[in-house]
């Protein structure tokens, strides 16, 4: 019995430093393109409001929980002027600038264990979005967000590496058409549209830095 005993305690002694190898930290610093949705409006004069593309950036960190899964931490920025669309078709002039910054927590899936260069992935999370105008007498919101994805990473070597993905992460907005957005610039608010969510999508790489 005793010498089981010390064979037991052994062979975790032994098996702690592996189990603890196979876990670590990866911070990912990323910059991309990410195309916007809009939102439908409910008007006399306007249908709808669009939310323009441009560069996105920001920085996620993953804790490794084994070979093949992590969870994630994420924030991504992006700013994007606002155009409405006329019932009548055209477009009107910039309405305002809205800032936009995700912070997500994810559930990361790899499809190769960590000794592989060339390890793709999927990511599955939850957050929130915090939607700012640049407008003084107009506040910003913060709305619930989810996100789905996939891409690769690329090390190139134990510590250093490539990473690129294509993510999606709608906002929430509203439901019904109960629900107003207001604008300071044209004056009043207007019932929103069924549109429910602003729809992001992005592309972006970065360098992964593994410790």
């Amino acid at each position: 019995m005793r010498t089981n005993t010390l064979l037991v305690i052994a062979f975790m002694l032994i098996g702690a430093p592996a189990a603890r190898s196979q876990k670590g930290i990866e911070i990912t610093p990323f910059a991309g393109w990410q195309t916007n949705g809009g939102i439908d409006l409910s008007t006399a004069t306007f249908n709808h409001i669009d939310v323009e593309n441009g560069l996105n950036y920001g920085i996620s960190g993953v804790y490794l929980l084994g070979d093949y899964t992590g969870v994630e931490f994420m924030w991504n920025h992006n700013k994007a002027n606002t155009l409405l669309q006329f019932n009548t078709g055209g477009t009107a002039p910039r309405v305002l600038q809205l800032t936009t910054n995700q912070y997500l927590g994810d559930f990361v899936i790899h499809f190769t264990n960590r000794e592989h260069k060339f390890r793709p992935f999927v990511l599955l999370g939850l957050g929130v979005s915090n939607l700012a105008p640049d407008r003084s007498d107009a506040g910003s919101i913060t709305r619930f967000s989810w996100a789905f994805g996939g891409g690769a990473k690329y090390y190139l070597s134990k510590h250093i590496g490539v990473r690129i993905q294509l993510k999606t992460s709608p906002t929430y907005i509203s439901s019904g058409s109960s629900a107003f957005w207001c604008d300071p610039f044209w004056g009043g608010c207007w019932n929103l549209g069924q549109s429910t969510f602003l729809q992001e999508l992005d592309v972006s790489g970065g360098v992964t830095f593994r410790f």
